[in-house]
């Protein structure tokens, strides 16, 4: 797995970074979630209770189309609720599910992408069931939150994120 280097923008840090991650939390956020999370969702979590990562880009390019995919993660929700851009803050779960309609069903929105909510991220527990190895989805509101899997878990989806520059590339 990457090693997780964070934007030190203040922006970031004010509006997504929490406090640091304790056990506690964890079970916290789980109890409330009803979902059991992923452990190396947690230990990125741990390195820095949200904020938004250096390596910041999900890109997939189809062999046989040459058709490229991205997906810009613009910041990753902290595990709480102390921040707005938190998993039980103003802009968190509930936000999405209640003001922008997105399904429920799915699991647990983890981050916003460049889009301004029209796509979000996803730990995505529709086959594992809410104890198992989640996936990594995107979902889009403008294509009737249509949702495309990013990746078969947390840890391989970090592994694939890039950065600007790679992007650029």
């Amino acid at each position: 797995m990457k090693k997780y280097i964070w934007s030190e923008h203040d922006y970031y840090k004010k509006n997504c970074t929490g406090e640091p991650l304790t056990n506690e939390m964890i079970r916290d956020a789980e109890s409330k979630l009803g979902y059991k999370l992923p452990q190396a969702y947690i230990d990125m979590m741990k390195s820095r209770n949200g904020g938004k990562l250096i390596h910041n880009y999900w890109v997939n390019k189809n062999a046989k189309s040459n058709e490229v995919n991205v997906v810009g993660i613009e910041c990753f929700y902290s595990i709480g609720s102390e921040k707005d851009n938190s998993l039980f803050g103003k802009f968190g779960n509930e936000f999405w599910f209640s003001e922008w309609e997105y399904p429920r069903d799915v699991g647990i929105i983890i981050a916003e992408t460049e889009s301004g909510g029209h796509e979000m991220i996803y730990l995505d527990y529709r086959e594992s069931g809410k104890d198992g190895e989640p996936k990594v989805s995107v979902c889009f509101a403008e294509y009737d939150y249509e949702i495309q899997v990013l990746s078969n878990s947390f840890e391989e989806f970090i592994d694939m994120l890039v950065s600007e520059d790679d992007l650029e590339l």
